[in-house]
């Protein structure tokens, strides 16, 4: 039995919401019973006939009841009734993270996108996004990796362009991934090896961060600039973007040694050093206190951050976001 109590400071069409709702979770009103018209309930408790209203609408809404015009309203009959206090509680939720993201400066599409993929965690393995990502040295690789990292759904593997362009069959190599991941550089060389697979590739436009851009540009003329990191490729893309963005018109030495002493040694060389994101000097497992010695001397160090830009980033969300939704289906 409904009652109302006049006196609270819960407005009344709430008080219909919870009492109904806490009868069709006990029982007492079963699935496809048939409520009182919004006249019949409103003459029975002596209040307004919109109060009734509001209130079957926010049980409707909830698919609590079913509203059928013209026949009457029902307690819904395919789906458990669903706790309203936890829904408007999920509800809150995912609008003050929206609110979050958007704050850090993400777009309405970005978060959408990004919400959905995040569904993703919940699937089982079987639906993930098999992603393969090539380049021509192993920095860039594992920077790309890193950044993709974030997305929940995804199996990332790395291969080096040489390593599709020699196989005999890299169609064959490609087959178990759902997207093939490279640079605009090397698109159309990855693109004349694959065939049946060439409908998986994307090629990714990669730009400098701005922090790194602002640390070159901001380097003084007369510091003497050293460069660590694994593969002469790499060296190279940094070589040609130091002489971008700063007065020295020189290719800077290198140190490929991952030993601590040697790259002691070199550093001692330098009042800057531009470093892999990944290089050995920021873990200090490997080589201690080297960072922190290197920079209370007032010397530089300059992470050379090679990134997939944020448009080329947000298709290969949609992408994945797509690849997911096809394999759940």
């Amino acid at each position: 039995m409904i009652t109302i109590d006049f006196s609270q400071k819960t407005p009344i069409y709430k008080q219909l919401v919870e009492q109904l709702t806490r009868m069709i979770k006990s029982g007492e009103l079963k699935p496809g019973d048939r409520l009182p018209t919004e006249r019949d309930l409103a003459e029975t408790l002596c209040i307004a006939r919109g109060t009734v209203k509001k209130a079957y609408k926010e049980l409707s809404d909830n698919n609590i009841i079913e509203v059928i015009h013209g026949s009457g309203s029902y307690v819904y009959n395919e789906r458990e009734t669903i706790d309203l206090d936890a829904r408007r509680k999920a509800a809150e939720l995912m609008e003050q993270t929206y609110d979050r993201m958007a704050a850090m400066g993400l777009s309405h599409k970005e978060i959408g996108t990004l919400l959905h993929i995040a569904l993703a965690r919940k699937a089982p393995p079987e639906s993930y996004a098999r992603i393969a990502v090539t380049d021509c040295n192993p920095e860039s690789l594992s920077v790309f990796k890193r950044q993709l990292s974030y997305i929940p759904g995804i199996v990332v593997s790395s291969f080096f362009v040489d390593t599709i362009i020699m196989d005999d069959d890299a169609d064959e190599l490609m087959n178990d991934y759902d997207l093939v991941l490279t640079t605009v550089t090397h698109y159309d060389t990855v693109a004349k090896s694959l065939t049946r697979n060439r409908e998986k590739l994307m090629a990714a436009d990669v730009s400098l961060s701005r922090k790194t851009v602002v640390s070159l540009c901001a380097l003084p003329h007369d510091y003497t600039i050293g460069i660590l990191c694994q593969s002469n490729k790499f060296a190279n893309l940094i070589a040609e973007q130091v002489e971008i963005f700063t007065s020295h018109r020189k290719a800077p030495p290198v140190c490929f040694d991952t030993d601590p002493k040697a790259m002691r040694r070199f550093m001692r060389r330098f009042r800057a050093v531009i470093a892999a994101p990944d290089s050995p000097l920021f873990d200090a497992n490997q080589t201690g206190s080297l960072l922190d010695e290197y920079t209370a001397a007032q010397n530089q160090v300059i992470v050379f951050d090679y990134l997939i830009d944020r448009g080329s980033l947000l298709h290969i969300e949609e992408q994945i976001d797509r690849i997911i939704g096809d394999k759940a289906r």
